[in-house]
């Protein structure tokens, strides 16, 4: 074993974290270093190697041809040396799983949560990523994500269905008492949601009546900040009942008119041929709790 054809393994190490995150602030959270610490290290071993590893854009980076194969071989060796450790020490080695998701899944349902899958499935170690960028699971930078909508996916990806996406009216308790039909919303302000702008159409739809009249005088960027406006009165919002489980079960807001389907499911994909591993195995069935109770406030 020549150790002089190796790298500087600190630099080795940075690049495996930056290359599985997909960006220098997700490796830099991984490592608990700064994210200047990170880029010198990415720097350190492109010099050494005197090529490109990464394409640096704005939502992160991603890898060249050499860093894919660089990659490839530094994940294997990594983690034959990460199981190998454990066994020295006469441990079961934990295994690391990266999962993306819409970020007002991740704050009103999954962190919630956590401890629960954490206490169920002690040697998966879950980190989170906001986004539900399929091409991020295809290049290898994420091991699964939940997904919303209906569209079809690539042949290698499976999708695993947790739980079909109902939406509705959500407001203040003391609001609730005059929603007693479907119409008497049009004389509310009503909230809505520039991540899901269709929601209101889809709502109206279902219940026939005019989209045009149903249309938010507020806009929020995501569901969590329009559930907020809603806890606040500021209005009638239309979120999935997955979202707002919690505030309903503590009565912090309520859903008069209930929820109806929007066509849209919530999903779990993951690569196929990684599908029956234990650990994604696991993460599956654990998200299937969300046809279950809330959890625990």
């Amino acid at each position: 074993m020549d150790l002089q054809q190796l790298p500087p393994l600190t630099a080795l190490r940075a690049f495996a974290a930056a290359a599985q995150a997909g960006s220098v602030v997700g490796a830099a959270d991984r490592l608990k270093v700064t994210h200047s610490a990170v880029s010198h290290q990415l720097r350190l071993i492109e010099a050494w190697l005197g090529c490109k590893l990464f394409e640096r854009h704005a939502a992160g980076v991603t890898l060249t041809d050499a860093g894919r194969r660089l990659f490839a071989c530094t994940a294997r060796a990594l983690d034959d040396i990460g199981q190998v450790c454990a066994e020295i020490r006469g441990q079961r080695p934990a295994t690391a799983l990266t999962l993306a998701c819409p970020g007002s899944f991740m704050l009103q349902w999954l962190i919630p949560r956590l401890d629960d899958f954490e206490a169920r499935h002690p040697q998966v170690v879950l980190n989170l990523q906001t986004g539900s960028d399929l091409g991020r699971l295809r290049a290898g930078h994420v091991d699964a994500l939940v997904y919303c909508g209906r569209g079809t996916h690539p042949r290698e990806v499976s999708e695993i269905l947790l739980a079909e996406n109902d939406i509705g009216p959500i407001c203040t308790p003391a609001q609730a008492k005059a929603l007693a039909r479907p119409r008497d919303v049009l004389s509310h302000a009503l909230l809505g949601t520039e991540s899901y702008p269709a929601g209101w159409t889809i709502w109206a739809q279902a219940h026939g009546l005019d989209a045009a009249r149903l249309r938010p005088r507020r806009s929020f960027g995501q569901w969590i900040y329009m559930i907020q406006a809603t806890i606040a009165g500021l209005g009638v919002g239309i979120a999935p009942s997955v979202l707002v489980r919690e505030e309903l079960a503590q009565a912090r807001i309520a859903a008069p008119l209930g929820f109806v389907p929007s066509g849209d499911r919530i999903s779990l994909c993951v690569l196929r041929r990684r599908a029956q591993e234990p650990a994604i195995a696991a993460l599956a069935d654990w998200l299937g709790t969300l046809h279950g109770q809330p959890a625990a406030g």
